[in-house]
């Protein structure tokens, strides 16, 4: 477990970042309590992992949520983080199938050709 002043900093840092993605979206800074939510950062951060929370709070702003409120990311950032994964598994998955199609059109091809 990371000492108490890293998951601080962490959490400043992910503040930070929420606010800088919130601003790029709606063109406007969030009207959020610096203080409060730290907190919520801090277990996200101790659940989770920094770079995890990197990512989900960067996936976060790419979903169809209307406002994209800080309340609503603290509460529910294990679901989030879940419905990530699985959409990266899902990309993995369809990359590789890609991949496989490609091989068998070059196979059937080849085989026409001779």
């Amino acid at each position: 477990m990371a000492p108490k002043n890293v998951v601080a900093q962490n959490a400043n840092a992910l503040i930070t970042l929420y606010i800088q993605c919130f601003t790029e979206k709606y063109s406007r800074k969030p009207n959020i309590n610096r203080y409060r939510v730290k907190w919520g950062f801090q277990d996200m951060v101790e659940d989770l992992g920094y770079q995890r929370c990197r990512e989900v709070v960067e996936y976060y702003f790419k979903t169809g949520r209307q406002g994209h409120q800080v309340d609503f990311l603290l509460m529910n950032y294990e679901k989030i983080s879940e419905v990530y994964e699985e959409k990266q598994e899902d990309e993995r998955k369809r990359a590789e199938l890609r991949k496989q199609t490609e091989e068998r059109v070059k196979e059937l091809e080849s085989k026409n050709d001779g």
